[in-house]
């Protein structure tokens, strides 16, 4: 087992089918891929070795995700509320925390989880078919999320892992201009 991280962009606009690009990459059914938005940053400096424990003790998971600052989905907020604070050393203190207080636990999670952060198995993407093509950037997350729950699989969200993410900071969180990317 190996574990590839990437920060997949698109382009044509056609996300599913970046993410699909690079976890044909990957070697062997057994590796796993970390998906990060690039507004995103890890906090802590063994965030790799966190995530490899992570993985060791919830194998069968479907997905697995963090927590953050800012996202539409409460679940995988800290706190369960989007946080306004700029100052990266604030959530320097929480990942801080959380690491401390919570190194490798998880909570499992029963319902679509935003894609700041989507850990997956090579085999269960085979499994699933895939990430949706043809749709552009919004909802490639939330689709594949609903088939992994369809499918009955696990979806965890680790509990002593979060990262920063930028998250339309300076525009709004409703702002979605940027995404309007035509397709090809």
């Amino acid at each position: 087992m190996e574990i590839y991280y990437s920060t997949p962009y698109a382009l044509d606009g056609d996300l599913g089918k970046a993410y699909n690009r690079y976890m044909n990459l990957l070697p062997s059914d057994d590796d796993w891929m970390v998906f990060t938005d690039g507004d995103t940053m890890w906090l802590m400096p063994d965030y790799g070795h966190q995530i490899n424990d992570v993985i060791k003790r919830t194998p069968q998971a479907g997905l697995i995700t963090c927590l953050t600052n800012r996202i539409g989905n409460t679940l995988q907020l800290h706190a369960g509320r989007i946080s306004e604070d700029s100052n990266i050393l604030n959530h320097k203190k929480i990942a801080k925390s959380l690491y401390k207080n919570g190194r490798t636990t998880t909570r499992q999670l029963k319902s679509n989880i935003s894609g700041h952060c989507m850990i997956i198995k090579k085999s269960t993407w085979k499994e699933l078919g895939g990430f949706p093509e043809g749709i552009g950037i919004l909802d490639v997350d939330t689709i594949f999320t609903q088939e992994l729950l369809k499918r009955k699989k696990t979806i965890y969200c680790m509990q002593g892992v979060y990262i920063f993410h930028y998250y339309r900071m300076e525009t709004g969180i409703h702002n979605k201009e940027h995404l309007k990317v035509k397709l090809a």
